[in-house]
Parts: C-alpha cells; structure tokens; sequence
C-alpha cells in the first residue's frame, strides 16, 4: 500500500508538501493537483490515525444518543434521529470531519466511564449529546473543557452550550388549536413521564387546556413509548371505557400511526367520528391517509443548529453557556379540521 513519501517522490515534492498538498493548504494550485493526480494513480489512503498523533485531532465528532433500558431504541424503530444525523453530517462534510454515533444507556454501569474514555482517548474532537431522559448529568465534570454541545437538556449544564426545541409552545399550539376548532372531549396519549421532551409536550398541553377550563379525565389518558404499538394500545385502552374523546393528541406521529390503525379497525372515520393529531411533523405525517396535523417541522433544522453550534465551540466563536431556541409550529392537515 502506497504511504505519504511514495506520493511525495512520485511528485516530485517534499513529503511536508504533499502533506499540505492533500489537506489543501499551504500550496500552489499546480503543485496540488500534481500530488493530487500522483495520489490517484498510487491509490493512496490517509493514515488518520498517524494525522491524529501529528496534528492532535481526529476530524471526528460524535453524537451521543443516550437510551434507557426501560423502553425502545428509537434509533431502530423510527426514522427520528436520521434527520439529525443527516443534518449534522452535512455540517462535517463542509468542515472536512466524519461523524461518528454511539447509543449507550443511562442504566449502564460503565456510563461514566464511556464519557470519560471518549473525552481522553482523541478519537472524536467535539461531542453531540442526546441525553433524552431526565436523569442526572453525572457525566458533566469530565466534560468541562471538551468542545460538547447538548440537544434539550433538562436542568443546569454546567455552561455546555445547548440547543433548545420549544416543546411547550409545540404542544401549547394543539391545545389552542383545539379549543379554537369547537374539540372539548380531548384524549392524550403523551410520552414517557421520565423523558423531557414527552414530559414538556404533555404539560404545556394541560396547563393550556386547564387555563380554558378544559380538564382531561385519567381515562383519557396513555402513557406511551413513542412508538406505533403503544399508540395503537392507547387508542384501544381509550375508547374501551362508556364514552369517547372526539379528538385524540398523540406523543408523537408513529404513535398517532398505531392510534390510526385501531381506529381504522374499528370502523371510526378520520376526522369525521374522530380527530387526531400527532407531533414531529416526521416522513409519516404526510403517508397516512388522512394527512396528519401535527407539529414540528424542526427536525433538520434542529440538526443543522446541533452542527453548526459543535463546530462554533470548536473554533471558540461561541460564549459559554449560550443556548439556540428553535420553536415548533402547528402543521394543518386533513386528521383534525375544525368541528
């Protein structure tokens, strides 16, 4: 396999000069395409872990989903985090990083230690983290002088800056949307008590509704796991009582999906017997039949801001402790008119 010195003595250049040639700095335009073309020829491959060990870095960074063992990877049962991910990809590819993920556990023993082997071990240069779940940041002290950025984070973070999506005011637009369209018997299938943005959604969805008067009985809710099956089980576990809500708010969209499906095999017509509406505004949203209302439409842009927001920490542009909002916004379709 071909190294650095045979592209150099096949240019005709010093290998300090081919160095400089392939990273595209440093060099005259012929030069560089000379060692690029020779580079071609030899079918040379970077050595990144020797380009580690000269520059310090490892145009690497990591995004970090952090799961909990209670309840699915969402990774493997939805398309969520792949608009993150393909967002934040782009990002690296205009700075000339790869991206790398991980998934770990907050039940894992080893949590800490992953951070802090991350942190230690140069294979990643900045870090996304995803902590989902409201537990505690036990993790934050190896972090302080790592370039991290976190998605959502549910209490003081040390100063690590974050990206903010205004769950509250997503969930506080179905509310108001509802009351205003003529809905009053309202059923909710909210997500994980214990994850921050289901705990959000689902609070700013009460307190909304409780300020009009409007109060949701417990039978009219669900607790779900953000996925199609639960919504399915919520549904079920709704309608079977005497009454039934003439609109359900669901978790998520593949939870709105599963609600769907029951209620299609239950003979009940979208939106005519029953309204629904769903949240993220995902590739699902629009594939249902009807088209779903629901919220977001933020998901790429959240990942562009997580991208973006890593690589300003990198280069020290931005402060300390400074957080991006992006808020939500109610999308209209066909599941949920007005009455």
């Amino acid at each position: 396999m071909a190294n650095l010195k045979d592209v150099a003595q096949m240019a005709g250049v010093s290998v300090a000069t081919a160095s400089l040639a392939l990273n595209g700095k440093g060099v005259n335009e012929k030069t560089r395409e000379r060692v690029l073309e020779c580079a071609r020829k030899l079918h040379y491959v970077p050595n990144r872990g020797g380009r580690t060990l000269i520059t310090g870095k490892s145009n690497t960074i990591l995004m970090v989903i952090i799961n909990s063992t209670r309840y699915p990877n969402l990774i493997e049962k939805s398309t969520f985090f792949y608009h993150f991910m393909q967002e934040i990809l782009h990002v690296a590819n205009l700075h000339n990083y790869n991206f790398h993920l991980a998934v770990v556990e907050w039940e894992n023993p080893l949590l800490l230690e992953f951070f802090r082997r991350k942190v230690q071990d140069k294979s990643n240069d900045g870090m996304i983290i995803i902590p989902q779940y409201r537990r505690e940041y036990s993790f934050l002290s190896d972090l302080r002088d790592f370039p991290t950025v976190m998605l959502n984070p549910w209490q003081e973070c040390g100063g690590i800056p974050s990206v903010l999506v205004n769950h509250g005011l997503g969930a506080k637009s179905v509310a108001l949307h509802l009351i205003e369209n003529g809905y009053r018997e309202i059923a909710v299938i909210h997500g994980p008590n214990d994850h921050h943005d289901g705990f959000c959604r689902k609070t700013a969805f009460l307190e909304t509704l409780a300020r009009a008067g409007i109060s949701i009985p417990e039978e009219f809710q669900f607790e779900s796991d953000f996925t199609t099956q639960s919504g399915y089980e919520g549904a079920k576990q709704i309608l079977s009582g005497p009454t039934s809500p003439d609109v359900i708010f669901c978790a998520n969209d593949y939870v709105a999906a599963g609600a769907m499906r029951f209620l299609h095999e239950q003979g009940l017509r979208i939106p005519q017997d029953i309204a629904l509406v769903g949240y993220d505004n995902t590739d699902v949203a629009e594939a249902l039949h009807p088209r779903l209302t629901t919220v977001g439409g933020v998901l790429k842009e959240v990942g562009r801001a997580l991208g973006t927001l890593l690589f300003d920490v990198m280069g020290k542009v931005e402060p300390v402790g400074i957080q991006k909002e992006i808020v939500p916004q109610l999308v209209e379709r066909e599941s949920c008119p007005p009455k």
